[in-house]
């Protein structure tokens, strides 16, 4: 008898396991004839059943009803649940974890493939709408889908940390910057990149470090010179910025975006009010110098042509200031500071009006010239610069 009550009980487990078989293909066929709340609720029982629940034929039946549910424009069926795409790819990840033969990874892998092209697109349109906060979710969500077939989507990984810096949104930059660290993704810009989101936050530890990982990967390379010299400037270790670039300008005399970087700390070196004057002298004819150097290699980079103009109409407003603190009776000592003055102005015009061919439309630019030929006596060409800020504003 108790022999007897085993077979039966053995009967018993094959007819339920046959059953729920049963009732995961009827979930496939409801899939297949499109009738998703009947797929949904068929598949579900067959998961939720002990003789059925790590079958991974089932659950990836069950991915499959959830993302067309996710893609469905049907009404009725999108209300069927709130978030179907996460109950895919956790239904994905559930086949993959009961296939351990991957009898199912080449269509799971297709279906993700598909979805992560389809949330990629849809980043790359937000993108291009300037919705950088959409953008930075679909690149996650793009990067996540394909993440469950174990793929290291590095592209949509980059364009979240991007987006997320568009959307101001430094934290989410960081994270996913360091999600590609931890990957073993490496290039000079990545550690540009999240040394630069440190140092914005002022976090001097961080920052340096994520540089310094940079320069020893890439010792060579321009960029992460300069973000190290970003580094240094903006925790005021301003010597070791110099001696930074000073170096590198010994290495490679034909790159000018270090030669504007150099010219940039001497810059900064003339308006500290806090060095004497003949150092800040020998530094504005230093910035000038490599300023003029970068236009020499690239004689059309606004940035240097506007620099000079501006360094040289700054240093005009400080000998004003100087000139109208002096007393009423020294005369000659204000005329020949007001014709210092004059003389740096006329120095600016050049390089300004170079630097409006660059950028027509570049308001701060203009604004400088009127001060410069209205302060030079120059009406004609005041005239003219008036009306092209008047056409700016209108």
């Amino acid at each position: 008898m108790k022999r007897f009550a085993i077979l039966i009980v053995l009967a018993l487990t094959i007819t339920i396991a046959y059953g729920q078989k049963n009732v995961r293909q009827t979930a496939s066929n409801f899939l297949k004839s499109g009738k998703l709340d009947k797929a949904v609720e068929a598949i579900n029982e067959c998961v939720a059943n002990p003789a059925t629940l790590e079958d991974a034929r089932a659950w990836f039946i069950r991915g499959n009803i959830y993302l067309e549910i996710a893609n469905t424009t049907n009404e009725a069926f999108s209300a069927l649940n709130s978030d179907p795409l996460t109950k895919a790819l956790d239904s994905y990840k559930k086949a993959m974890e009961y296939d351990p033969k991957k009898e199912f990874y080449d269509d799971i892998f297709v279906k993700l493939n598909w979805q992560r092209n389809k949330l990629y697109n849809t980043a790359v349109d937000a993108y291009n709408k300037q919705d950088f906060s959409l953008a930075m979710t679909s690149f996650a969500n793009a990067a996540d889908v394909i993440a469950i077939a174990e793929i290291t989507d590095t592209v949509s990984l980059l364009n979240t940390a991007y987006c997320s810096t568009l959307a101001n949104n430094n934290d989410n930059a960081i994270k996913y910057y360091m999600i590609l660290v931890g990957h073993g993704y490496s290039t000079p810009a990545l550690f540009v990149s999240l040394s630069d989101l440190y140092r914005v936050d002022e976090d001097e530890e961080n920052a340096m470090k994520y540089i310094q990982m940079g320069k020893e990967a890439f010792p060579n390379d321009p960029d992460i010179f300069l973000g190290e010299t970003s580094v240094f400037l903006t925790f005021n270790y301003t010597d070791k910025a110099l001696n930074n670039l000073l170096t590198y300008v010994e290495i490679d005399t034909t790159n000018y975006s270090v030669y504007f970087a150099l010219g940039t700390i001497y810059d900064k070196i003339v308006t500290d009010s806090l060095t004497d004057d003949v150092t800040r002298r020998e530094a504005l004819t230093q910035a000038v110098a490599a300023y003029e150097q970068s236009l020499t290699l690239n004689p059309e980079y606004f940035n240097a042509l506007y620099n000079i103009g501006a360094l040289y109409v700054n240093t005009a407003a400080t000998i004003e200031i100087e000139a109208n603190a002096l007393p009423l009776d020294a005369v000659d000592k204000y005329n020949e500071m007001k014709s210092e003055l004059d003389g740096y102005l006329t120095k600016a015009a050049p390089f300004l009006e170079q630097a409006t061919i660059m950028q027509p439309d570049d308001i701060n630019t203009l604004q400088t010239l009127r001060l410069i030929y209205s302060r030079t006596n120059q009406p004609e060409k005041l005239r003219e610069i008036g009306e092209r800020i008047d056409s700016l504003k209108q």
